[in-house]
């Protein structure tokens, strides 16, 4: 009886060593398959080397490529559509499109067709990948059908991608949006991104979206996707979208807004600098700056005891961004001001804006001119000298004139 309980220890030792020892020998072959899989594939890399010589010669020709000469084993139409491949996600334009030709003439993509029929998912996830690649428009119906079967999210953008990529109308380019939103409604940036990889522009079904849609889901999306562009849309829908309810809507129109002011009625950036949500009254102090809308500069002074932080800082800054008219308004309002967190966001800008400028004339000596204009300005206002020294609780680094 007392040898029992080492027997059955004895047992588990045995079953887990035994468990160690399968697992091993999977790994190893594993591992002998994908050496001879590399090997192979090597091989059948270099002795087509003269083919590929061939493509590269004929890419500029406008006759069409031509496929491999004679019967290709399987190993060798991988190596060749590896070659292919990699070649057609490194260039655009009609040297894509030739290629993305040739890969059809040589049976790649009916082949990666049959692929996603396959049981195994991640044969049908590999085929999806290479029909994107090869930019198979026949295939995108395919493609919108397994990505509405797929359950895991990973894969399901991989094969969302693959679909933008071989997406060639604006209706099927919608629809993929919609089956991405409605599996994934927080991925937006993800799947604005996704949709930028189609050949197509998503900018016009995204204005679109703006002018017709009401789903919120919809609109924040189109809202990233145009925020990535440089062309603007729809400014009517984008002003009428600052009543939204939703305030991530109103927020996100507003930035795009913003980013082409010359083309707002006048005295518009005006009101958004006074708009009930702080996020776009930071916005809006931001694009005076950016834009070097001096004609704003009172209402970004005004912006300074702003209740919200944000706002300050968005606006002193952009204040300094507007040369020595702004600079001399920050200071004039620092030495204004009283004691308080509004006080102290404006002198950090000043502290911000000298530093950096005397930084700069230390680098390049056409840069000296607007340091001592800066500090002839700050000499002036403050009657004291400027030092970098640091700042304690009492002082905003200045020292009598003829100390500095």
């Amino acid at each position: 009886m007392e040898m029992e309980p080492l027997q059955e220890t004895a047992s588990v030792l045995y079953v887990l060593g035994a468990a160690i020892a399968c697992g091993f020998g999977v790994l190893g072959l594993l591992r002998f398959r994908n050496l001879r899989n590399t090997r192979q594939l090597n091989q059948s890399l270099a002795k087509h080397q003269d083919y590929f010589a061939y493509l590269s010669v004929q890419m500029d020709d406008t006759e069409v490529l031509l496929p491999p000469p004679g019967s290709l084993t399987q190993v060798e139409l991988r190596a060749v559509q590896s070659k292919l491949l990699e070649w057609i996600e490194t260039i655009h334009g009609r040297h894509r499109d030739k290629l993305t030709t040739l890969c059809r003439d040589m049976g790649l993509i009916e082949m990666e067709r049959r692929r996603l029929n396959s049981p195994w998912h991640v044969v049908r996830v590999e085929a999806a990948y290479h029909l994107g690649v090869m930019r198979s428009g026949e295939c995108i119906e395919a493609l919108l059908e397994l990505l509405e079967r797929e359950t895991a999210e990973s894969t399901a953008f991989v094969i969302g991608r693959a679909a933008a990529k071989c997406a060639q109308k604006p209706d099927e380019l919608h629809r993929l949006m919609s089956l991405l939103l409605k599996r994934h409604p927080h991925a937006l940036h993800l799947t604005a991104d996704i949709l930028s990889a189609s050949s197509l522009d998503p900018a016009p079904l995204y204005a679109r979206i703006l002018e017709t849609e009401t789903d919120e889901a919809m609109l924040k999306l189109a809202l990233i996707g145009l925020s990535a562009g440089n062309h603007p849309y729809s400014i009517a829908a984008l002003d009428r979208l600052l009543l939204s309810d939703a305030v991530d809507v109103r927020i996100s129109a507003a930035k795009l807004l913003l980013k082409y002011p010359q083309l707002l009625p006048s005295g518009r950036v005006g009101e958004l600098l006074c708009h009930p949500d702080e996020e776009i009254r930071a916005a809006a102090a931001q694009a005076v700056g950016e834009h070097q809308l001096l004609f704003y500069i009172e209402p970004l002074k005004a912006s300074l005891t702003d209740p919200q932080w944000q706002v300050r800082y968005s606006s002193a800054r952009s204040l300094v961004y507007l040369g020595l008219e702004g600079f001399e308004v920050l200071c004039e309002t620092a030495r204004d001001m009283k004691a308080g967190p509004a006080q102290d966001t404006v002198w950090n800008a000043i502290h911000e804006a000298m530093d950096r400028s005397a930084a700069a004339a230390a680098q390049e000596v056409r840069q000296i001119p607007l340091q001592n204009e800066l500090s002839r300005l700050y000499r002036t206002i403050f009657q004291q000298n400027y030092t970098s020294l640091p700042v304690t609780a009492d002082s905003h680094r200045f020292v009598e004139r003829g100390t500095g």
